[in-house]
Formats: C-alpha cells, structure tokens, sequence
C-alpha cells in the first residue's frame, strides 16, 4: 500500500460521543450499556493522536469528520428514531455546541480540514469527495468511532468512490468488542486492508 497520496480520516472524536459528561454517557445509563463498554471509546485517543502527528509531520492532509444536527434535528439522517428523540431532548450534537467539538486531547490544527456530515456515512451529502479529489488524495487511513458504525459505513462508501483504505485497528474502537472485530474482518476480507498504528507509522516513515 502507498501512502504517498494518502489522508489520515478521524471519525466523531468529539465530546458527545467520547467526554464523560457527553450525550452518549448520559444517555447510556438507560440502555443497558456498561460504563466499561463506553471506556472503550477512549481507548484509541493515543494513537489517533500519534497518527496525526506524524501525518502533518510529513506533510499530509488531517481530515476530521463530525457529526452535528440543526437545533430542530430537522436534518438528522439517521434510523435511529428513539437516540433521535433523546438527543434532542438532551441538545446533542447540535451544530456550535460543546456536545459536537472535537474532544481536547484531538483538538485539530491549523490547515486540518473539518467536514460535517449528518448520517453515519461522512460521504452522503457531504463535500468530502470534492475535497479528497482537490487534494489529489487516493488512500484514507481510518481512525475513530464507532468502529462498526460510522468508521465501516465510511469505509464502504469511500470503497465505493474507488479510494484504497486502511482501517487501523487500535486507532478504531466501540464499545461492543465483538462488533469491532466483525468489522475489521469484514474490511479485511473486501474492502481495504487492516493494520495496526505501528505498521502505518513504519509505512508512512518509509
């Protein structure tokens, strides 16, 4: 794989999803979900950001992608009736809030590009294309959350769009183990390659 035109994507580290004091904790106690499943999501805050590092190191683009719905959620694209409902009555992940920003310990640079994108896919109606194409991108190294929702549902999409991928294995994560594996062998076996954050940094250094 040849990361010479290549962009490290990070999906959804944002406070909502990750803080403990964001919509997802919150909401969590009332779904059954252990808390030790959320710390799960942290997990990968490290080596998102060693990854990072070394990619605007090299001189390669940082693109964040972030989820974040108009204070009706009048433009929620997603099926999940009842998060909807319960988002909006906690305010969650709507557009400027503190809910929606990317979590500190990620916070982007200057001339990091951000794209919002308001279903699980960041390609569906979002100009991430565009912009990967202006920048002459053809490899998406994927990072973030969650791992069997958001980072897969982009990955097939970019698939689609005929960019090679890499899903990076410890700088993804859900808290549903089972479903992270899942996923990584479904990427694996038709859709990119796995790796984990040691072997990108050694290809990307090479």
């Amino acid at each position: 794989m040849n990361l010479k035109n290549s962009a490290l994507i990070i999906v959804d580290m944002q406070n909502d999803f990750i803080h403990d004091n964001g919509f997802v904790r919150k909401y969590s106690q009332g779904t059954g979900i252990p808390k030790s499943s959320l710390d799960l999501l942290k997990i990968p805050i490290p080596t998102i950001k060693k990854i990072a590092e070394c990619f605007r190191k090299n001189g390669k683009e940082v693109i964040y992608i972030y989820t974040a719905w108009e204070p009706d959620y009048s433009d929620i694209a997603i099926p999940l009736k009842k998060m909807a409902g319960k988002a909006k009555e906690m305010g969650a992940l709507v557009k400027g809030s503190w809910g929606a920003q990317i979590i500190e310990e990620l916070t982007p640079h200057e001339g990091d590009h951000m794209v919002m994108k308001k279903a699980y896919g960041a390609f569906f109606q979002t100009p991430l294309d565009r912009i990967l194409r202006n920048l002459d991108i053809k490899t998406l190294v994927m990072s973030g959350v969650a791992t069997n929702y958001c980072v897969e549902t982009t990955t097939r999409e970019a698939v689609a769009y005929g960019y090679d991928i890499i899903l990076v294995s410890d700088a993804t994560a859900t808290f549903d183990p089972e479903g992270h594996q899942a996923t990584l062998k479904v990427i694996a076996t038709g859709f990119g390659e796995v790796m984990n954050t040691e072997e990108v940094l050694q290809l990307l250094t090479s």
